[in-house]
C-alpha cells in the first residue's frame, strides 16, 4: 500500500472509476424539502415512502437480467448501458413539473439503470482484482456509496435553501451528470479477463493480464488461463437462471440471497431514506439541524468504511459478519426500548437515540455494509458469479423497496416498533451465519471454489444436521470393513479403521 506497483495503480484507478455508479445515491432527503411540498404537496406517510422506494422495484427485476447481459456484452459495457439508462430517468426526474406520476415514472426509469449496472459492478470489480487487492476494492466501490448519501444530505441542505423548485431540482441534475460520465467512459476500462476467457478470447484476456497483473505472480495467471470457457455465450436468460440452481451452485445463490436479506433487513436503508425523519422524530429542529445531523451520519459511514480497509482481510469474513451483527443488533433493540418506554422523549433520551442511531450506523457499516456483496461474488464460480450475483442483488433490492416504502407508515403507526422489527431480525442473521458462513479470507476465486464443492447445499452445516448423514457413512464404511477384513484383524483395529474413514467423509460438512 505505501509503494503500490503499476499494476495495482491500474486496478485502483479503473475500480475508482466504475465506482462512480455507486456515486449516484444519497437523495432521499429531497421529500423534506419545503420546495419540493410546494412543487407536489404534502405527501401522506405511504406516498412519500413509495416516492423514494419506486426506484428499487424496476431495479430489482433488471437486476435479474444483468448477470445474463453482461455474459452477452462484458461487464464494463453492461455498467456503461445501465448509467446511461439511469441517466435519463434522472434528467426526466429533474424535469418533472408539478406532476408527481412523472416522476415517479422518471425513477421509474432511473431504476432500471440502477438494476443493470449495480448487478454488474460487484461481478467486474471482483474479476479484476488481484486476489490481495480484491476486497480493499470492493471497499472502494464501498466508500464510494457512503461518501455519496453523505455528500446527498449536505447537497439537499445546500439546495434547500434556494427559493425556487432549482432547490429539489438540482440533484437530480448532479446525478444525471455523474451517470452521464460514468456512462461514456466506461467502454475504456479494461475487460474483465475472466470474461474474455469464458468468450474463448485467450490473446485479448493476456493483454488485460498483463496491463493489470504483475508477472511475478505467476500462481494467479496461471490459476485465471486454467479456467476452461464457460459455456456463457449465447445463453438465454433462463438457461443463466437454472445454472445457478444446478447442485454444487444452488447452496451458494441461496447463502449468497439471504445474507443479502438480512442485510436488507437490518434497517440500514430504514435509517438513511428517512434520516432527517427520524431526527425529527428525536427532536431536533427539521429545517435544518436534521439535514445536517443526516449528513454527519454520512461521514461516520465513509469513516468506517475508510477503516475496514484496514482490517476486513485481517479479521475474516465470518468474524466480522457476526460481531458487527451483534453491534447492530443491540443498537436498534436500544433505540426499541428507549421509544417504547417514552425515555427518547425526554432531554437525556432524545440525545441517546441520537448517539444509538450513530452507533447503529458505525456497527453496520464497519461490517454487513463491507461484506455482504464482496462474499457473495466471491463464493460463485466463475460461469454463475455474474446470474447469482445480479439475482443477489435483484433480491437486495426487492427488500429493500419493502423496507423503504412501509418505512414512513410503520414509523407513523409505532415509533419503537421498526427498531425491535430489525433488531430481531439482524438477530436472525448473526445465528444464520454461525451455522452456514465458509470463511474466505485470503483465498482466490478458484480456491474458494473448491472449498464449496464439498458439500452439495455448499454450506456448513451445525453439528445436528449431520447426525442422519454421518450414521448413513459409519452404516456404509462398517459393511465395506467388514466385507474386507482379514481374518487376523481385531475389532479395535476394525473401529479405528472406521473411524478414520468417517473423519474423512465428515470433514466435507466441517467449516475450515
Amino acid at each position: 500500500m505505501h509503494r503500490p506497483s503499476k499494476y495495482a495503480v491500474r486496478v485502483f484507478l479503473s475500480t475508482c472509476f466504475a465506482s462512480l455508479a455507486a456515486g449516484l445515491f444519497g437523495i432521499g432527503a429531497i421529500t423534506e424539502m419545503s420546495t419540493f411540498e410546494d412543487e407536489f404537496g404534502v405527501l401522506s406517510p405511504f406516498i412519500r415512502g413509495l416516492t423514494v422506494s419506486v426506484i428499487l422495484l424496476p431495479s430489482a427485476l433488471s437486476g435479474m437480467l444483468a448477470g445474463n447481459v453482461s455474459d452477452k456484452i462484458s461487464r464494463k459495457k453492461s455498467i456503461s448501458l445501465g448509467a446511461a439508462i439511469f441517466a435519463a430517468g434522472s434528467a426526466l426526474s429533474a424535469g418533472a413539473k408539478g406532476s408527481l406520476v412523472m416522476l415517479i415514472v422518471a425513477r421509474c426509469i432511473a431504476g432500471t439503470g440502477e438494476g443493470l449496472f449495480l448487478g454488474c459492478l460487484g461481478v467486474y470489480l471482483t474479476e479484476i482484482s488481484p486476489r490481495h487487492m480484491r476486497s480493499h476494492m470492493l471497499l472502494i466501490n464501498q466508500l464510494m456509496t457512503s461518501g455519496a448519501i453523505a455528500a446527498g444530505f449536505f447537497i439537499c441542505y445546500g439546495s434547500a435553501n434556494i427559493p425556487n423548485s432549482m432547490g429539489w431540482r438540482f440533484p437530480f441534475i448532479l446525478q444525471t451528470i455523474t451517470a452521464t460520465i460514468l456512462a461514456v467512459g466506461a467502454p475504456f476500462l479494461p475487460y474483465s479477463a475472466r470474461w474474455l476467457i469464458s468468450q474463448g478470447r485467450r490473446d485479448e484476456a493476456l493483454a488485460v493480464l498483463d496491463r493489470l497483473v504483475d508477472p511475478k505472480d505467476i500462481e494467479e495467471r496461471r490459476e485465471l488461463l486454467a479456467i476452461p470457457p464457460a459455456a456463457v455465450r449465447n445463453r438465454s436468460q433462463i438457461a443463466a437462471l437454472k445454472d445457478i440452481w444446478a447442485p454444487g451452485v444452488r447452496g451458494r445463490t441461496t447463502l449468497g440471497a439471504i445474507l443479502q436479506v438480512f442485510q436488507q433487513l437490518s434497517g440500514i436503508d430504514f435509517v438513511l431514506f428517512y434520516a432527517p425523519l427520524l431526527f425529527q422524530q428525536a427532536g431536533l429542529d427539521p429545517s435544518t439541524s436534521s439535514f445536517i445531523a443526516s449528513g454527519c451520519t454520512g461521514l461516520v459511514l465513509v469513516a468506517c468504511v475508510f477503516a475496514g480497509t484496514f482490517y476486513i482481510e485481517k479479521v475474516g469474513r465470518r468474524k466480522i459478519w457476526m460481531v458487527g451483527g451483534t453491534g447492530t443488533s443491540v443498537c436498534l433493540f436500544t433505540l426499541g426500548f428507549l421509544y417504547a418506554t417514552g425515555a427518547a422523549h425526554t432531554p437525556v433520551g432524545k440525545y441517546a437515540a441520537i448517539i444509538f442511531i450513530e452507533l447503529f450506523a458505525v456497527c453496520f457499516t464497519s461490517s454487513w455494509s463491507l461484506i455482504t456483496k464482496l462474499y457473495a461474488a466471491e463464493i460463485q464460480p466463475m460461469r454463475t458469479r455474474a446470474a447469482a450475483t445480479s439475482t443477489g442483488q435483484a433480491v437486495n433490492q426487492a427488500v429493500n423497496f419493502v423496507v423503504a416504502i412501509s418505512g414512513p407508515a410503520f414509523l407513523a403507526r409505532s415509533s419503537s416498533g421498526p427498531y425491535f422489527f430489525y433488531g430481531g431480525c439482524t438477530a436472525l442473521g448473526v445465528i444464520f451465519a454461525m451455522f452456514f458462513m465458509h470463511e474466505v479470507r485470503g483465498k482466490s476465486l478458484e480456491s474458494i471454489d473448491t472449498t464449496f464443492e464439498g458439500s452439495a447445499l455448499a454450506t456448513s452445516w451445525p453439528k445436528v444436521f449431520q447426525t442422519a448423514r454421518l450414521t448413513e457413512a459409519r452404516l456404509r464404511k462398517n459393511s465395506r470393513s467388514q466385507s474386507t477384513n482379514l481374518p487376523g484383524e481385531t475389532r479395535a483395529e476394525i473401529r479405528e479403521h472406521i473411524q478414520m474413514e468417517t473423519i474423512g467423509e465428515n470433514s466435507v460438512f466441517e467449516e475450515e
